[in-house]
Parts: C-alpha cells; structure tokens; sequence
C-alpha cells in the first residue's frame, strides 16, 4: 500500500504538459481557453511560429506579449511533448455601465468620455482601467470646484463571462469663491482689474451668474484675458508667474490669488514691410491699425496681419503668408515691428461644384456667388458668396472649401456645399395680440417655388381690427442682371374703433406691381405702382371731424400710387443680425389723377454692434411725414401715423400715443386720431436667455421713445414720451412671439399705458 502511495505521488509530479524549462523545437501550437477572442488574434500576438526553437526566456516573452493585448486577466505557456500550449483565461467583457448621482456632468458627456479612454459596453473589462476613470472623474468634479464628491464603482460578474459596472457619484455642492487678490499688479488697482475677470465672489445683483462656482477652465480663461489686457495696453513683458487656489478646511470656500509681473509699457517704433509686396507698400500701411509713437498692441498687430492678408487674398494669393516679428528696445521702451509678406502663388479657379442642392436649381445658387470660374480666387468674393446664400433663407448652412486641383499648384477648385432647410409652409394658427385681439391666419408660403428661387405666397388673417386677404408673387431675378418683379393683391378690412382709435371702418382692395433694382452688394432701389379702391364707413361714435371729412369727399375713393425707395442693407444675417445696419428711405405719392392727392415719406435706420460674443448694441429709428398736395391740404385721417404699443413705443398702448379728438361732451372725445408726422427711435441690448440654449430665443433691455404729431399746430419735441424695460423674442414654428415689461418713464395725464404687452402670432 506504501509503494502504490509512492507512485501515485511521483506521476503527480510528472504531468503531460510540462513548464518550458529546456530549449525545445515547436512542432505545432494549440491555444485553450480562448471563449471570444479568436485563435487567430492569439496566435497573432504570440512571437513563437512552428518550427523555431524556443527557450525560455523566449516564452517569458511570449507571455508579456500576450498580457500586454489586455485580452487576459491569466496566460500560461507550457510543453507537451513537441506542442508548444497556450492556456489563457479571457478577462470579461462589459455588459453594461450604470452611472447614478451625476447631475453637474450629463451622463451622455461621461459614457463618451470613458468610451474615449476604452471603457464602454462591449470592450473587454479591465480593473486598471476602470481605477483611472475613477480617479480621472474625481478630479474632473475637483476642477469644477466640487472637492467632497466621491466616486465609488461596483463590478457584478454575469453569466457568459461578462461583468455589469456600476459607478456610484455623490456629488458635493461646489465650493464658492470668496475672495480673488492680484499681487504684484502696479498700474491697474484690483479693482480693475476684477472687472475684467469672470471668476470672483457673486454679488446680490449677479441673479443669474455662477461667476463664484469655481472651475479650472474659466480660470484659465481668466488668466488668459488678463495676458491679453496687459498687452493690448502696452505691457509687452506682461507675465503672470504663479496662481494660487486656497480650499478652506470646510472645503466649501475659495481663495484665489493671482501673482503677475507687469514689465514695462511699450510704444510702437519703427514699422517695417518686407518681402514680395505685390500691393503697394502705401496701401498696405493704411490698413495697419497702428502707427508710430502709439502704445504697443497685440490686438492691433493681429488686425493688422489679418487686414493685409485679406487684401492680398483679393488679389488671388489666397493663401499668403504673413508674420510679424518684433524687436523689443528696452532702453527706450518702444517696439520695432517687421512685417514679412510673402504672398505665395497665385492662385486661379479651375472649377466650381455645387453639391447638396437636392430642390433648389444650380443656377439659382451660381448667380449669387461673386467667385467666378476661371478667375483669380479672392477670399473677400468667396465671403460675399457666402453671405449671400446665407441672406436668401433657403439653407440652414452654407459651406465653400477650395480644394487644390492635384498636380496644379496654382489652380485649385471651390466646394460650394448646401444643407437646404424647408422653404414651403402651410400654417393654421389662433393667437392673440393686445392691439390685434384675438388672430386666426391661414397661409401658404412657398420661398423657393420649384427650385427657381420665386416666391409665392397665399394669405387668410382675421383679427378683431382687421380682415385680410391676399396673394403676392416675387422674382428675385426677374432679369439675369438681378432686377426683382413683385405682383400682389390684397383686399383688407379694418375697425378702426378696435384698436383704440375713433369709430370707422374701411375696406380697401390694392392691386399693385414693384421693382427691385440692385446698385450693389448693399445698396439696392425700389419703385412701384399699385392701384387702390377704399370705402370709408364712419361707425356710430364716430367724431365729427370724419363726418365732416365725408361731406366734402364723400366715402368712396380710387387712388393711383406710386412707391420709391432706396435700402442699405449690411447686416450679417437677417434674423437676430450682431453687426451692420439697415437703412431705408421711401415715398408714397397718391398721383395725381386720384379722387385724393396726397403723400407719404419714410426713414428707418437700425444699427448692430457687437459688445461682446452674446451681447449685441442695436440702436433705431424712425421718422415719418405726409401731406396732401394739389386740391387735397392736408393727409387723409385714414392714413395718418400712429405709435405706442410692443412695435414702436413699449408700455403705452398701442396707437394711444399723439393728438386726441378734442370735443368735449362727444362719445368720442379722447380718441387717439394719429398725426401726419412719427418720431420713433430707441435702443436695445440684445443677449441670449440665461441657462436656455436655443438660438430661437433673444431677450433684451431696452430705452424707447416717440411720438405722432400734428404739424399744422406746434410741434414740441419735449412731448416725446420714454419708456424702459426688458423684452423677450421667440421665433416659434407659427411665427414671431415677442413679449414685453416696460414701465412709461414720462407719463402724462390721460396716457394709456400698459405695462405688459406680447404679440402671439405673426400676420402673413
């Protein structure tokens, strides 16, 4: 019994497949264990192949090699006979991955970005890894501030050798900025210089700020606003040698402190132009934005390199390249600026491609380019192009690239690529409005009718003032050389009485054909004549004045009318534009020949700065005048001026503003009757809804003022009435919804004000 023990003992210590321990030459390779990955992976990554002699330090080798895939969480190598075997334990793969408690960092940002470093559903499980994504989320939650959120990850094995990782947040409140101080600073006092940064302690007016939620990017962006500051104002030195961010014990408090070198303050010396100037050196002087013996900037230098290579890409070297090298004179404190031009090859358009335009006609989208085929490339003409593709609203983005024709230095092609958007609507709509009442519309607007660029449009609106029907037709390109033709017919109903003026009501049908004619890129003229048939019917409480004005003219009138105007319009977009203006002067003359003789003159002007990247400055204006001519003294009353409401002056009513019937003891007295001349003008400061992205809404801050006046009495400028407030725009699938809160700054007695104002659905 002891001998049979002994054996059993000894075969044990003798197994089939044997450590590779001597050298050995492989006949055959068999791998095991293998569940997912195929045998062909591991035989990729092994170094071995049949035949070759293995040692063992050869298979130690093999083994790293094989570890080091991350396909295996166990590899071993070993002997049978003449077999060199691979024995390997696969490590799982992730089933799923639950994140909980995340709600300053959407899950979707989180799963993209462990997807990013090799951690998502489907990839093999790797214990290493899933430690670094944890420690890297908890300092992702540090750098915005959150220094006690904890995150914890749990591992649930399941069948088919998977594994379900769950990964536990529990986020901390941020801690708040309390103090920022600025060491070393000299020129600038803290104060300063605390308004130039976004980050600091939040005051009781910062509403809806988070400038005391500390984060390390917005830091950064500090740091760099600062550098950009002291440079533009002549600290060419300018250095910023250490940062330091303090956590109180509570881990709830912030203390930044900001130590920078301010150097010397620099002027402008010499400037120099250098190198291939294909331009003339005088002409390209003038367009730098700075000059001799003027105080160093950085932002000046980079709009000067951009305006001169602007210039030579309109002479077709597209591609020039222009660098500016400074020399610091540090006993005179003044800087020496070379510019080097070396424009390149100029380049020439081989081809230009359409692509995307699946409804809309190529050559609707070739008349607007300015880049022309066989012609030298100008970037300023390929801008132009594409602001006005932009203008026309049939596209929702507009693309051009100019590949470079391959073999052909100087040639190259323009990508003109389209993502058009809907240009046909059919609309059903109820709103209400506080000057209109309650709205029903229908309509039908085709903007691009079968891809010719046309438009065409169809018309039912029905509010408690007005009855409208219409049809109107456009062709932008009526002639190839651009000239517009407009044909519409409109028959309109209107209770004057409904919207708060005297008691009368006319029906009017015009049928009417105008003209565009394009001077150039901004400057159009429009001129056009329609004819014109009104009834006039006084209500019941109409005053006396109307009475008056139908026994000496009668209620049926036919009026000939001819229209001319010019438009400026160098606006970069027309909806929610940040920059450019529009401005518009225009006459209407009932000609003579019509039953009454009379005309209307009109300017508008409405300018856009931008302050910032989401604040824009508007400023606008309006005036208007009309008077009759010939056999008529003065301007009809029907087709006098009128302001107040959310269009004009906010927080008074609409069509309140201006002369009154004066007849004391009438039903009427009181009534607002307009006047022949309109002052309107004011200003907004436009900016993005706060915590809402959605580039269909803008709300602003604004200053209105104006007035209608009757010019046969005196007219006083110091009747004007002001207003302020805040208003709301929203661009909805029915149409434009504004909203207003102003408070009248100047009320008078007998004004109509109206604190809140809104306009729910957009007349055709």
């Amino acid at each position: 019994m002891r001998g049979l023990l002994c054996c059993i003992f000894l075969l044990a210590l003798w197994p089939a497949a044997q450590a590779v321990a001597q050298t050995f030459q492989v006949e055959d390779i068999r791998v095991e264990g293998v569940q997912r990955v195929p045998v062909g992976t591991v035989l990729n990554y092994l170094p071995i192949q049949i035949g070759e002699t293995v040692e063992p330090v050869r298979v130690a080798a093999a083994i790293r090699s094989l570890y080091r895939t991350g396909f295996f969480q166990d590899v071993e190598i070993l002997r049978d006979g003449g077999v060199l075997l691979v024995q390997v334990v696969e490590r799982p793969s992730i089933a799923s991955i639950e994140v909980n408690g995340n709600k300053a960092i959407p899950t979707d940002e989180l799963l993209k970005s462990l997807a990013d470093v090799g951690f998502a559903e489907g990839q093999v499980f790797n214990r290493f890894i899933l430690n670094d994504v944890e420690r890297e989320l908890q300092r992702l939650y540090e750098s915005r501030g959150q220094y006690d959120t904890r995150v914890a990850s749990t591992v649930s094995p399941l069948p088919r050798n998977r594994v379900g990782v769950r990964i536990d947040i529990h986020e901390s409140r941020p801690a708040r900025i309390r103090e920022i101080v600025f060491v070393g600073n000299q020129t600038f006092s803290d104060k300063q210089l605390r308004k130039l940064v976004g980050l600091g302690p939040k005051r009781w007016y910062h509403i809806f700020s988070s400038r005391d939620q500390y984060a390390r990017e917005k830091l950064a962006a500090d740091l760099e606003r600062l550098q950009s500051f002291y440079q533009n104002q002549g600290y060419v030195n300018f250095a910023i040698t250490s940062t330091q961010v303090t956590i109180t014990p509570d881990r709830q408090g912030i203390y930044i402190t900001i130590n920078l070198s301010e150097g010397e303050r620099y002027q402008i010396g010499e400037i120099a132009l250098v190198g291939d100037l294909i331009v003339a050196e005088e002409e390209l002087r003038s367009l730098l934005a700075m000059a001799p013996g003027e105080t160093y900037s950085r932002k000046s230098v980079t709009d000067s390199l951009s305006r001169v290579r602007e210039r030579l890409g309109e002479e077709g070297y597209a591609f020039a390249n222009i660098n500016v090298v400074p020399e610091l004179d540090r006993e005179r404190q003044v800087v020496d600026l070379t510019f080097y031009v070396d424009p390149g090859k100029r380049v020439l358009v081989r081809r230009i491609n359409v692509h995307g335009n699946e409804r809309t006609r190529d050559d609707v989208i070739r008349r607007e380019l300015r880049q022309m085929e066989g012609a030298w490339l100008s970037t300023a003409a390929l801008q132009r192009s594409r602001l006005r593709l932009q203008r026309l609203g049939f596209f929702e983005d507009v693309n051009i690239e100019t590949p470079p024709v391959p073999g052909e230095p100087d040639l190259v092609d323009v990508d003109v690529t389209v993502t058009e958007r809907l240009s046909g609507s059919i609309q059903a709509g109820i709103g209400y409005g506080q000057t209109q009442g309650v709205m029903f519309n229908v309509s039908l607007q085709q903007d691009n009718v079968l891809g010719s660029g046309d438009r065409l449009g169809l018309s039912f609106n029905n509010s408690s003032i007005n009855t409208i029907y219409g049809v109107s037709y456009l062709q932008r390109y009526w002639t190839q050389s651009g000239i517009s033709r407009s044909l519409n017919a409109t028959y309109r109903e209107t209770d004057a009485y409904s919207a708060d003026l005297t008691d009368y009501d006319t029906k009017a049908l015009n049928v009417g054909m105008s003209f565009g004619i394009p001077l150039n890129e901004e400057d159009s003229i429009h001129f056009g004549l329609a004819y014109e048939e009104l009834e006039l019917i006084p209500g019941a409480r109409a005053a006396n004045y109307i009475h008056d004005f139908v026994d000496a003219n009668g209620d049926n009138f036919a009026f000939y009318k001819g229209t001319l105007g010019w438009v400026r319009d160098s606006r970069d977009r027309a909806i929610f534009p940040t920059r450019g203006a529009r401005h518009q002067v225009s006459a209407e003359v009932a000609l003579p020949g019509s039953d009454l003789e009379f005309y209307k003159l009109y300017y508008s002007q409405r300018r856009y700065w931008p302050l910032t990247s989401s604040l824009t400055l508007s400023l606008n204006l309006s005036l208007g005048y009309g008077d009759g001519y010939g056999d008529s003294s003065k301007l009809p009353f029907f087709e006098n001026f009128y302001a107040g409401g959310i269009s004009s002056v906010r927080g008074f009513r609409g069509n309140s503003l201006g002369p009154r019937v004066n007849d004391p003891g009438h039903p009427s007295h009181g009534d607002p009757i307009g006047g022949n001349a309109r002052i309107v003008g004011g200003a907004e400061l436009i900016f993005p809804v706060p915590f809402v992205e959605a580039d269909s809404l803008r709300m602003m801050a604004f200053l209105d003022a104006g007035n209608v006046y009757d010019t046969s009495d005196k007219v006083d400028f110091g009747e004007l009435r002001y207003s302020t407030g805040v208003g709301l725009t929203w661009l909805s699938p029915l149409g434009a919804l504004t909203f207003s809160l102003a408070r009248p700054l100047n009320e008078r007695s007998g004004d109509r004000t109206q604190v809140f104002q809104f306009s729910l659905g957009a007349l055709f």
